[in-house]
């Protein structure tokens, strides 16, 4: 019984530490080189941050390549074929046809995380892109938060609600 209550409490103390927390940080995998499992991370991100960090104001994510956390990405089979289908699958990540893909499902993350956290004030993503894709992710963002403030590169995506 009384382990039973100690961990009654240490669960309540880690899930009212986390609903004070204002900034955080997190570095997400590759949404493109990865295996199936560790590319479906981003999904539950938002859903994560509304759940324990309600008050968040500010969210900085690292990513090695793209800006969006959900990815768009096939479930690729694992094995010998994985290998030839991944480096097809990059080869397209560079088409116009996917770059309005990625654009689309970029969009609904920023939305979501727009309308989930009441508070939140600022994202800043660092990654790494073409100009191609810098140029698509800006003008989606002027024309779908016309009055906030963004920067956008191929290193940085910045967002001021």
């Amino acid at each position: 019984m009384y382990e039973s209550t100690r961990n009654k409490a240490f669960n309540q103390l880690k899930t009212n530490a986390l609903s004070s927390v204002q900034y955080v940080e997190f570095s997400i995998p590759s949404c493109h080189r990865i295996s199936n499992e560790s590319a479906n991370i981003g999904k539950h991100l938002v859903p994560f941050l509304k759940l324990h960090m309600p008050h968040l104001q500010t969210l900085r994510l690292w990513r090695p390549d793209d800006f969006p956390w959900t990815t768009v990405r096939p479930d690729l089979p694992e094995g010998y074929y994985r290998k030839v289908l991944l480096q097809r699958w990059m080869k397209f990540l560079h088409t116009s046809e996917s770059i309005a893909q990625q654009v689309t499902v970029f969009e609904q993350d920023l939305c979501q995380l727009v309308e989930q956290l009441k508070y939140f004030v600022f994202l800043d993503i660092y990654g790494v892109i073409s100009y191609e894709k810098a140029q698509a992710y800006h003008s989606m963002v002027r024309t779908r938060f016309p009055n906030y403030r963004s920067h956008v590169d191929i290193s940085r995506f910045c967002l001021w609600l």
